[in-house]
């Protein structure tokens, strides 16, 4: 669950630096722009063992080491992620929303964003970014010394709508797309890579991945269209 606290955590973090000043809506921004990038970011599914319990959790740590293989996510999931720009599109009545290329947006190379997208520098006004991750993760919920680890797979994704303002990056929009978590299996041992690859194949998540998307896809539009049209009524 590393992984998706991460990105709850970074989403908290942009909303609290979302865009208050502005009279101006999404939408409104989106029918000023020729047209916007939708980037992907789709991260390897990785080992997430809680070695040492987490800080502030009730659990106690694993002691299981990580391995270092890890899953990419399949073409299915990436195909899943597309219908965001059609469903874009759609809700905000336009065809403004095209893919873009991941691989030429910059990047910060020094300080504590070191490896980040570095959006301002890549200068287009209005972008949005797709990040998919995921983590096989494993937590010893085993009472009086006894040992209990509880294994998933959890897979998360995010959107976000960046856009310049004032010479800034400024975050104009965000909205958790996924967030899921495989049923559990107990074992009293830690297991290897290849027990989580047959026991948590992402293809158990997969059908579940595609409707989260377009349902919070959708859900994201429509609240941004009745602030629109709030906003819209308010100027007459």
């Amino acid at each position: 669950m590393k992984n998706l606290k991460k990105i709850t955590t970074v989403l908290m973090l942009l909303a609290a630096i979302t865009l208050q000043l502005s009279a101006q809506t999404l939408k409104e921004r989106i029918d000023q722009a020729k047209e916007i990038k939708v980037y992907f970011t789709n991260s390897d599914i990785k080992h997430n063992p809680n070695t040492n319990p987490p800080p502030g959790s009730q659990n106690k740590g694993t002691g299981c080491k990580a391995f270092t293989e890890t899953t990419p996510i399949p073409a299915d999931y990436i195909e899943a992620e597309k219908q965001v720009i059609d469903l874009l599109n759609k809700g905000f009545a336009t065809t403004v929303f095209v893919a873009g290329d991941i691989s030429t947006v910059p990047v910060f190379t020094e300080g504590i964003q070191k490896g980040s997208q570095n959006w301002l520098n890549l200068g287009e006004p209005l972008v949005v970014w797709i990040m998919t991750t995921g983590t096989y993760d494993v937590n010893n919920m085993g009472l009086m010394g006894d040992v209990n680890l509880v294994n998933s797979l959890a897979v998360s994704s995010a959107l976000g709508f960046y856009g310049i303002v004032d010479g800034k990056i400024k975050v104009l929009g965000n909205k958790n797309l996924v967030n899921k978590v495989t049923p559990t299996k107990n074992t009293k041992v830690c297991d290897d890579y290849a027990y989580f690859v047959a026991n948590f194949p992402l293809s158990s998540l997969s059908e579940a991945f595609k409707t989260s998307i377009a349902e919070k896809t959708t859900d994201f539009t429509v609240k941004e269209m009745a602030d629109y049209d709030k906003a819209m009524k308010k100027k007459k």
